[in-house]
């Protein structure tokens, strides 16, 4: 495609010439086994990202020592036995059309007391500063300990080549052991390997050195940085120009731009409230100061703006990590000029939610097939059905769409007058604004297939019976209600729901009842409407939004705390006037004043068609909201399921 000439140019890394300017960046995936092995499921995942037409994969953190792990399930790169997994991975890489690096990693201080494999004991940092995320006190390495981490990188570099890796990339962004050492926030040390710039370049330097005695100097070397920890006292980009000159003079080809550190995570995994390439000023400035290529990542989710950044001279490389996991065709997709057949990733944060918070194996909320590449292909249906999905929210257009695509007859039947279902509702709050890409993905998936689209239908039990399908899958979604609240009924009272819509409107001083994701994200809306906000949560338990991600949640609730809304936690209604909302507040009844009052209450799932159909359809399936109110990871993977399965 025209347009996109300058993404599709071939460049090099050092002696490695890539086919276009997409890189995979590393990210962590948990499909490794329990003693950090390549395994089958982790050859696939690469092998399906490789097929899809990225030049270059880098495959996620990759323990160089025991103790630098910073899960159990890492990957790991210590003791030559990995050397035959690692080449299998490669391999499988290789007959996908892609070259493969691999990113060395050390956590320091950022792991918890139980993830290392080495011996018991606190983990090792630079200084003893302990990690305000992780709250576990580091132990200061000496200098003889450090000298031999120093080798155990090199040695990871030696087995990756030896394992026919084309290159290797050594983390030093994130808040990692390499970034601590560069950091004046995490290394106070006075000795050679802290101070000044120079000393605590040092570690980073030395590895580099090392890596290259045992790889050869043109081996090609990759650094990721974060060029900005977004932490008081952090590393910054005054020092970061200078960390990417001398690393250019070390010998490194490429320095693959990040940001953040795990205590300003919101940078390291963006989340979709920061702008698409919120990076980028921070490449510019590294490539000002380097000749050799650079490459940057963050909230790159879109192949025209890949393209203008690298035409403008900005990078030279673009490195896209959720976006791939959303959908593994992007590049072949963008090349072919097919870009609205891109299923975008959505910045929701769960794929990292799920990883580093709750050490499960990677997922996406939009692509079912993540880590499940075999068993998820779409195979031809042995007999032809007539499917009918009623509803056309994410769960039952997912299903149209897999029905459709193994070759059913698929009609959905939409009582609304457009697709979206809570998707529609969802992409209202401010940062929320890239869910519609899934409604608009799935639209035109459907109209490619052929799907017949009823909008404005009402299923019935008559209607149904009227087309005699083989199968119906009921995604009717869910449903509020007001809730049991003296004077909810006021005329000044609305649902969230009705408020996001934009079908009741709210006064200028509003009080928001609800403390999980809608509550906030309402409040969140109306702070930006330029309304008085103040959010009540009615109990103690749980947590405010506790039903938002661990890694967006914490830098989201600082954003809300850091606005003029106020939040009265703990606080039960005890009714509502036309004064206001009347809270229980240090055990006294209290005015909160307002001219409108906004609830949201949790949803109930709306499964009346449901009940009506069982014991009077052939085969029927229940699923997304109508089935249990839950996320938009649930309704998209069971329409799935339920599509490959029918």
């Amino acid at each position: 495609m025209d347009s996109l000439t300058k993404l599709f140019e071939p460049a090099n890394i050092g002696t490695m010439q890539l086919k276009n300017r997409i890189i995979m960046a590393p990210m962590g995936t948990f499909f490794a086994d329990d003693d950090g092995l390549v395994t089958e499921r982790l050859r696939r995942y690469y092998a399906e990202r490789a097929k899809g037409g990225v030049a270059l994969i880098v495959v996620e953190i990759t323990a160089v020592a025991p103790e630098g792990k910073a899960s159990a399930r890492e990957l790991r790169i210590y003791g030559d036995g990995v050397i035959p997994g690692l080449k299998r991975l490669a391999d499988a890489v290789h007959r996908n059309g892609a070259k493969i690096a691999i990113q060395f990693h050390h956590a320091g201080r950022q792991r918890g007391a139980e993830a290392s494999d080495g011996p018991p004991g606190p983990p090792v940092a630079p200084s003893a500063i302990p990690c305000r995320l992780m709250k576990v006190m580091p132990r200061a390495l000496t200098i003889g300990e450090i000298e031999g981490l120093v080798e155990a990188f090199a040695e990871a570099a030696r087995r990756a080549q030896e394992a026919g890796f084309d290159a290797v990339m050594h983390h030093g962004a994130h808040g990692y052991l390499i970034c601590q050492f560069l950091s004046p926030y995490s290394n106070k040390r006075t000795d050679k390997y802290g101070g000044d710039l120079d000393g605590r370049m040092r570690f980073a330097l030395e590895i580099v050195a090392q890596s290259k005695e045992k790889v050869g100097a043109d081996f090609p070397m990759l650094v990721r940085i974060s060029a900005d920890e977004y932490v008081p006292g952090g590393l910054a980009i005054d020092e970061t120009r200078i960390v990417a000159q001398r690393l250019q003079d070390a010998g490194v080809h490429c320095v693959d731009v990040s940001a953040g550190n795990y205590e300003s995570g919101h940078m390291t995994v963006q989340p979709g409230w920061l702008p698409r390439g919120c990076l980028v000023p921070l490449v510019m400035e590294i490539k000002k100061a380097v000749t050799i290529p650079v490459s940057v990542a963050g909230r790159i989710n879109d192949p025209v703006l890949a393209n203008s950044i690298i035409e403008q001279g900005k990078t030279d490389f673009v490195s896209l990590g959720r976006p791939l996991l959303a959908d593994a065709e992007f590049p072949n997709k963008a090349r072919e000029g097919r870009l609205e057949d891109i299923r975008m990733c959505t910045a929701c944060c769960l794929c990292m939610d799920t990883v580093v918070a709750n050490e499960q194996p990677l997922v996406c909320a939009v692509n079912a097939t993540v880590g499940k590449e075999e068993e998820s292909t779409l195979v031809p249906a042995s007999k032809s059905k007539r499917v009918l999905v009623v509803g056309g929210g994410p769960a039952g257009m997912e299903a149209a769409r897999v029905a459709a695509a193994r070759g059913h007859t698929v009609t959905l039947c939409e009582r609304g007058n457009s697709l979206g279902g809570q998707l529609l509702i969802a992409a209202i709050p401010p940062g929320k604004e890239e869910l519609a890409n899934i409604t608009r993905f799935l639209s035109r998936e459907l109209s490619k297939l052929g799907v017949d689209v009823r909008l404005g239908e009402k299923a019935t039990i008559e209607s149904i019976a009227e087309m005699k399908p083989d199968a119906v899958v009921v995604a009717t979604g869910s449903f509020t209600v007001l809730p049991d609240i003296d004077g909810a009924s006021l005329p000044h009272v609305a649902l969230a729901r009705d408020v996001l819509m934009d079908r009741k409107m709210v006064g200028q001083k509003v009080v928001v009842v609800g403390g999980g994701r809608v509550g906030c994200e309402t409040a969140d809306l109306l702070l930006n409407q330029g309304k008085d906000v103040t959010l009540v949560r009615m109990t103690g338990r749980g947590r405010l939004a506790g039903d938002i991600g661990v890694l967006t949640r914490r830098q989201y609730l600082a954003r809300l705390r850091q606005s003029p809304m106020t939040i009265e936690a703990n606080s039960p209604v005890e009714r509502i006037t036309k004064e206001g909302v009347i809270i229980t507040k240090d055990g006294e009844s209290t005015l909160v004043e307002a001219n409108s009052v906004v609830l949201a209450p949790a949803p109930r799932p709306d499964n009346q068609l449901a009940e009506q159909l069982k014991d009077i359809v052939p085969e029927l399936h229940v699923i997304g909201d109508c089935a249990d109110p839950r996320g938009i990871i649930d309704a998209i993977h069971e329409g799935f399921r339920v599509g490959r399965e029918l």
